[in-house]
Formats: structure tokens, sequence, C-alpha cells
């Protein structure tokens, strides 16, 4: 197998962006088979912008573009202000585009973007404005018009509207359309393109459908989304959008695509069809793609699912077809909703059938055993007066990198860590003769004597599940059993003794 070239060393981090692979999907057309695998008469192919080097999306791309004009043509230059629209990705994006140029940036949200990059955002120095899921353009809380606002407020500001700047779909135009041009070789079939601004799908088109005969293009947006149903009567802007009342929109998780209003920058007549995904069917195929390797974000299970359904209702059997998926963003930027087994059982966003995998691996796994069966040895505990020293070598003598505190009654106050103690007495803070108290942690409040905060304490007793002790140590390094009533110190636990009885 020959190796590609290693990347030349780059000047700046902006050259890292675009040239993105493209990539075989194993993907099966049979809706009844949950596993990908390989179809024999289509060619599933997915461009994987999640690998732009910049922020794992493809609003690198726009991000780039719009600056680099902006810049040309003067409407920005030292010390601007950059008010950003977004439902998050392209906030990123130009944020880490425009921090060594002494930008500063404002990034108006939809209050039903992740966590996850809001945190981004925040470590970008980004301030970040909240607004309505449901706000449309030409209302006073929507991201646009608090945009447009801010900007009459603040000086040397601009509006970063990737709705209707023209760079935007410039961008793909240029040289996203090139790059897939040459990497199929002018050979497609189907285009499948997630539409959230517009300026992807039409960027892409103009110059494709040009350059490749009867090339098909697939527009797909979220279910509750209504980017087809809200098409403007003036498209030269995104105002002529006004809205008597607010429309009720239901709450769409899929984020990175989707709105409920229609574009300026779209150019619907280039698309032929559209398709309309459910929360749970991208969720679910995103997450088939994971364990297939494609680190990509809840949108690309979108753009897949309704390339298979349109490959079921529109290549005849027999009939060789190439279908092309563009990835949008990456998984890791939804590591609390996306990649949270957790809140996909909490939003109903998990398919049965993994719902029924994870229930029979729970079971098999540790059939329903609970933490007595673990057959832990008693707690090995201190008093709260004996010396650090006295503690640091029983832990040393026992293997222990844990004690439990207890009174003289063994009701549980706290415990000390041996690393800990030991960054402690590296320090100088600590001497052997202290006593543990004064640098135990505690399950409650930081006191005089310097003891530490430490978060909520969950009861883990004898008769804990030990799939639920699983659960506890993937935040957690160790687990104090005790009563029910969290008195009594009983004993000590870590991985390690789930491992060992899976073993035998």
């Amino acid at each position: 197998m020959s190796k590609r070239p290693p990347p030349p060393i780059y000047n700046d981090i902006a050259e890292t962006i675009g040239n993105t692979p493209i990539v075989r999907l194993n993907i099966s057309t049979n809706s009844s088979d949950t596993s990908l695998s390989t179809s024999n008469n289509i060619e599933f192919l997915a461009k994987l912008e999640y690998t732009n080097c910049l922020s794992g999306s493809i609003k690198d791309r726009v991000a780039k573009k719009i600056l680099f004009d902006a810049e040309k043509s003067n409407k920005i230059g030292p010390n601007s202000t950059l008010i950003i629209p977004t439902s998050g990705n392209l906030g990123i994006s130009i944020a880490l585009l425009s921090q060594r140029k002494g930008y500063k940036t404002i990034a108006l949200v939809p209050e039903r973007t992740s966590i996850d990059r809001i945190r981004i955002l925040k470590s970008l120095g980004v301030e970040i404005i909240r607004t309505p899921n449901e706000a449309r353009p030409g209302h006073a809380e929507s991201n646009f018009d608090l945009a447009i606002k801010l900007s009459s407020e603040i000086a040397n500001s601009v509006v970063i509207n990737e709705f209707t700047n023209q760079s935007n779909a410039q961008a793909h135009y240029e040289e996203t359309s090139e790059e897939i041009y040459t990497q199929v070789e002018g050979n497609l079939d189907v285009l499948v393109v997630g539409v959230e601004s517009g300026g992807t799908i039409t960027g892409l088109a103009k110059n494709l459908k040009g350059r490749i005969p009867g090339l098909k293009i697939l527009a797909v947006e979220p279910q509750y989304s209504r980017i087809q149903e809200n098409k403007l009567t003036d498209s030269s802007t995104i105002k002529a959008i006004l809205s008597e009342s607010l429309t009720s929109l239901k709450e769409q998780k899929v984020e990175d695509i989707g709105n409920n209003f229609t574009p300026p920058i779209l150019d619907s007549s280039l698309i032929d069809e559209w398709a309309n995904i459910s929360d749970k069917e991208s969720f679910a195929m995103a997450r088939k793609l994971i364990s297939e390797g494609f680190m990509a974000g809840p949108s690309s299970g979108s753009i897949v699912s309704a390339a298979l359904s349109y490959a079921q209702k529109n290549v005849l059997p027999d009939t060789k077809a190439r279908i092309l998926c563009i990835l949008n963003d990456t998984a890791r930027n939804y590591s609390s909703t996306l990649l949270s087994e957790d809140w996909l059982l909490e939003n109903d966003l998990m398919d049965e059938q993994t719902i029924q995998k994870l229930e029979y691996q729970r079971m098999e796994k540790y059939r329903a055993a609970s933490v007595e069966d673990l057959q832990l040895p008693a707690a090995v505990t201190v008093l709260p007066n004996v010396t650090v020293a006295h503690a640091l070598d029983l832990m040393v003598e026992r293997e222990f990198s844990q004690l439990p505190v207890t009174d003289s009654h063994r009701k549980l106050l706290g415990y000390v860590s041996l690393t800990s103690l030991q960054d402690k007495l590296d320090s100088g803070d600590a001497i052997l003769t202290d006593e543990v108290a004064k640098w135990m942690f505690t399950f409650g409040c930081r006191n005089s004597q310097n003891q530490r905060r430490r978060q909520t304490y969950q009861i883990i007793t004898p008769d804990t599940p030990l799939d639920e002790l699983a659960k506890f140590f993937e935040k957690h390094s160790f687990a104090i059993v005790t009563d029910s009533e969290r008195k009594w110190a009983l004993a000590v636990t870590t991985k390690m003794d789930l491992i060992r009885f899976l073993r035998h």
C-alpha cells in the first residue's frame, strides 16, 4: 500500500484549511440492516470536512474566505469587533482565525447550541449572547436583529452574517467544488449536502452542475426545520423575512443544519430534491458512522441517512450510482450530546436496537451482580489525628492510593490521597508530623483547617449493582463503600476490582 507524501511545513494555520479527503462508505441500502455493510451497485462516498485542521468543521473554509474578502475590501481592520450570528461552528472558526489579528468577537447563538461548542467559544475569549431557538429574522430577539442592533452601538464593528454574505457560497464555488471535481474525476451522480445558511449547497451546485452532466443535488434538513417552507419574497435582504408572531418550532437536536427561514443566499433552483431526516435517525446513523471510524457529528448522520433513503427510492436494481455525502463537522464538538449515551436515552434519540444491545451487554456483563459480589476486604482506615507520616507508611506498605478517615466508631469523615500528600510534602506546605485532618478531603464544605470541598457524594453500598459502579468509575478513580446512610466505611474499591471480577 503506497503512502501519501506528508504535507509541507505551513507558514500559517489558515493554509491547512481544505484539501479534505474523500473516503468510500461501506453502507447498506437495506433499511432493516443496522450495520454498515457493502452495497454492490451503489458507491457511497464521504468528503470528510470534519478533518479541516482549524476547528474540525466545513465552516473553516467560510471563515477564511469571509475574513479575507472583508480585509481586502477594508470592511474590517485592526481593533475591529466582529459580531457573528451563528449556530456555533462559524463563530469558532472565525475566532480561531481572528484572535492573532486583534479582532474582538461576539457570537450570538441559539439556546439549542451544545454546551461543548459554547465552552470552545468561551475558551477563545468570545463574548456569547444566547437567543431563543424560535426567534426568526425580523423579530427583535433573533440573533440577526440583535447583531444589527449591537453593531449600531459598538464603534468599529461589523456583522458577519453568513446567511447574506456571498463569500460563503463563493468559498465552496472556488475551492470545495474544485477539490470534489478533481477527486471524483468528474464522475458523480448524486451530491448530498446539509442546508443551514445555503452557502455550501449553492456554491457546490453552481460549479458542479455545469460540469457534471446529470448530477443530482439532494438537500438535507432536519425534520422540524423550515427552510423549504419559508421562502423569501425579496431575496435581497434577510430583513424581508418579517414575522407577525413567533413561529412555534419544535426544538430540534441536530444543530449543524436546518433553520426556520429560507436564507437569502440559497439558490433553491439548483436543488433537485429535499430530504427531511428525524433527529433520532440522524443521531443513530452518526453513532454508526463513529463505530466505523468516521468521527463526524450529528448532521453527518442526517446526510448519510438521506443518501440511503434516496438510493432506495431512486436507484434501480442493478443500476450503478455514485453518491457523495458532505460530512460537515467533528463529533468531538458534541461530547455532551452525540457521544453521551445517557443524553441520547434521556432525549429519546437512541434507536431501539442500540438500546436493546446496551441492555443485553449490561445484563450479560455483570449478570445482576452487586458490589457485595466483589468480596472486598474490610476497609483499612485511619483516625483524623494520626500523622501524615503514619498514613503514608500505611499506604505505601499496603499499596493503597487512598485511605478513608473515620472517627473512633468508624464513621466516615473523609479520605487522604497518597499523591496529594506527597505533593504537599514536596511543595513544603505539609510536614510529616501534621495530622491527616489538616490535609484530608471531606465530603462537605471547606473549613478553617484547609479541608477540601468535594463534589456531592454518591452512595456506594454492598447492594449497588456493578453496572452502576462501572458508570461511577467513568468519572472517578475509586469508591468508598458505605452503609446506605453513608456512616460507616466498609471497603474501598477501584476499577481494577471490576476487571478482576469480569476476568474470573
